[in-house]
């Protein structure tokens, strides 16, 4: 049996679901997911049949605040909850994909003698990854720099998985299922899979101040839609799920929020993108890192948040879709950033992890 923890973010849980969907490819049936009691997470796990168990925990903090206090006492209480799950179900090993949710897992697996292999996909690695490195017998990173946050031994430069329906995106089905005029180009604007009110405030206020010389969709994130659609070259969805691929492979122009799933998404299917990092008032600065390594290589530009406004969206959108030749060379630098074996490099690591505590044995 592998168990695997994380939640929280779309970041973290389509990874999980790449890995999980690579382990069942090789002939692993037999997983578990153990995420945060009522977190997004486990409608995930329902949707692609894992058993989930849920567990109270709490977010790590840099800084000083009271609620830590209060967080601190989850984390106790989920380890021990973890600590009793993976006692009685004795998984071989725990795959974390970071994030507080992973914490208490990691460490109950580490108390039990657990082999722990944990995934990070940014550029600079969160509080919780750097924690639970330490005592992981796997560290696996989606991009090379990375690796100089951790023990050279204990690190693979494996990438960041990608989920099949990303790798299955077909343009053909994407502009047929969107009814657009397919003289236009397509820019597919997404906010993360809960949205972002920076984000669609400037898409809206575009649509009321410019006419759209190119076909527009918009995800605006669950419960962030508006119900309408000005004209016929706009689209707005709450959330793209089993048409996420097509759509993307049908854009020729994404703009997204810059964490290392999306990122390694437009990666995959070679999209040029423009790129509006959360701002470091709003996270650790780790999209600000992956953005402008993106367009320090050529594969993307980057809008920063506080300069995100309709007129500027309107700009960087017109001054791409007018270069062709950019277009096509930054859907080509993205891809060469994004390796595109990584789900199977974490599940092959995975694997051996377990055929090593096993031969250790005899």
């Amino acid at each position: 049996m592998i168990a695997v923890t994380g939640g929280g973010t779309g970041g973290h849980i389509f990874p999980i679901l790449a890995v999980i969907e690579e382990l069942r490819r090789i002939g692993e049936e037999r997983i578990i997911w153990i995420g945060h009691r009522g977190g997004i997470e486990e409608n995930w796990a329902k949707k692609f049949n894992v058993p989930f168990y849920g567990i109270y925990t709490g977010k790590l903090r840099r800084y000083l605040s009271l609620r830590n206090l209060i967080d601190l006492f989850g984390v106790v209480l989920g380890t021990f909850q973890a600590l009793f799950i993976l006692k009685k179900l004795k998984p071989a090993v725990l795959f974390s994909k970071g994030g507080f949710v992973s914490v208490p897992p990691a460490v109950a697996a580490w108390i039990l003698g657990i082999p722990v292999v944990t995934h990070e996909s940014d550029i600079s690695p969160g509080l919780a990854t750097r924690f639970i490195a330490r005592f992981s017998s796997a560290v696996c990173v989606s991009f090379e720099k990375t690796a100089d946050f951790f023990p050279s031994k204990k690190v693979i430069h494996t990438g960041n998985p990608v989920r099949t329906v990303i790798k299955k995106g077909d343009a053909g089905r994407g502009i047929r299922r969107l009814g657009f005029d397919e003289t236009l180009p397509i820019v597919t604007v997404v906010g993360g899979s809960l949205g972002s009110w920076s984000i669609n405030r400037a898409v809206r206020e575009m649509l009321s101040s410019f006419e759209l010389p190119f076909n527009l969709v918009h995800q605006c994130g669950r419960g962030n839609a508006t119900g309408g659609s000005p004209s016929g070259r706009y689209r707005e969805v709450e959330f793209l799920e089993e048409d996420v691929g097509d759509v993307l492979a049908a854009s020729d122009l994404v703009v997204s929020r810059a964490g290392s799933g999306a990122l390694h998404e437009i990666g995959y299917l070679k999209k040029p993108s423009i790129l509006i990092p959360l701002s470091r008032g709003a996270s650790r600065g780790e999209q600000i890192s992956n953005a402008r390594f993106f367009e320090e290589n050529g594969a993307a530009v980057v809008l920063e948040n506080d300069r995100l406004s309709a007129r500027s969206l309107y700009e960087y959108i017109m001054t791409l879709l007018g270069d062709s030749k950019r277009l096509s060379s930054m859907g080509e630098r993205a891809a060469s950033l994004c390796r595109r074996d990584a789900e199977n490099q974490i599940a092959r690591v995975i694997v051996d992890v377990v055929k090593q505590k096993r031969n250790k044995k005899f």
